[in-house]
């Protein structure tokens, strides 16, 4: 592994459109994201924190493309996705929704949805899976049994399944990919809470068993004290502090910090 191995965001700076004065005129901008420097080693997980609007729902959208910088770098293993359009740059990178439901299509079975990840990045199919039909449905049992659902599940429509279901079959359809960086983007926040215990700990054993970098992004700091390496603050757009999960929550430097630890609910993953 090289120094810059891993997520490397580089000054990252976004904004978006804001309201016309009086109606007329050249739109105003918002910056989203001002000047954030933030990094994810091979193997770490960082969980980046923050009340809603500050800036860090943007950032992971960038990492994956769905929004554009105004300004500044990202790099995964040292190859620039900044202005990279290419699939292929960035199908070693999956990311998690905060509503299960709305992030599987509902008219496509839990099967076709995770499925039609192989079509979109072939080279992650497993082999033979794309023209052999049961040893596709051999592929999406497996990934099933690794989130911890039956078999049937591969039938049934986000309809037919509870919102902890549904968000393991996200997961599950993160992982058809094979990534080495999960994006999990206030993955529980929507669950309720004994649900959101047991999915964090499936995301533990996940990023265990596949050796996995993770950018666990959260409004609740009482989520990440047994998820997280390192932990980084936004507040307004900008990252306020950043530190080993020690050191933060037992000695925070900024006063956002230390409200939210205030606020912070402990969810017991350790099994």
């Amino acid at each position: 592994m090289t120094a810059s191995a891993g997520l490397r965001i580089t000054d990252l700076t976004v904004t978006y459109p804001g309201p016309r004065a009086s109606g007329f005129g050249r739109r105003s901008s918002i910056t989203a994201v001002d000047s954030v420097s933030l990094g994810v080693a091979p193997h770490e997980t960082v969980a980046l924190v923050g009340e809603s609007g500050s800036g860090k729902s943007t950032i992971a959208r960038a990492v994956v493309g769905l929004v554009a910088p105004a300004a500044g770098g990202i790099e995964f293993d040292a190859t620039s996705l900044t202005n990279q359009r290419d699939r292929r740059a960035r199908r070693n990178i999956a990311m998690i929704f905060q509503d299960p439901r709305s992030a599987l299509n509902p008219r496509m079975s839990a099967a076709a949805s995770i499925s039609e990840a192989w079509e979109a990045h072939p080279d992650a199919a497993p082999d033979g899976v794309r023209k052999d039909a049961r040893r596709r449905r051999e592929a999406v049992v497996d990934l099933l049994a690794q989130v911890g659902l039956d078999p049937d599940v591969a039938e049934k429509r986000p309809t037919a399944l509870s919102g902890g279901q549904c968000q393991r079959v996200s997961i599950a359809r993160a992982l058809a990919l094979r990534p080495r960086l999960l994006i999990c983007d206030e993955a529980v926040s929507a669950l309720d809470v004994s649900v959101q215990a047991q999915v964090l700990q499936l995301l533990v054993s996940v990023r265990e068993a596949r050796s996995l970098s993770m950018l666990f992004i959260t409004h609740d700091l009482g989520v990440v004290r047994q998820v997280a390496d390192r932990v980084a603050v936004m507040r307004r757009g900008e990252l306020v502090e950043s530190a080993d999960v020690t050191t933060l929550f037992s000695a925070p430097q900024h006063d956002y910090t230390r409200e939210l630890l205030d606020a912070a609910v402990d969810l017991d993953v350790s099994g």
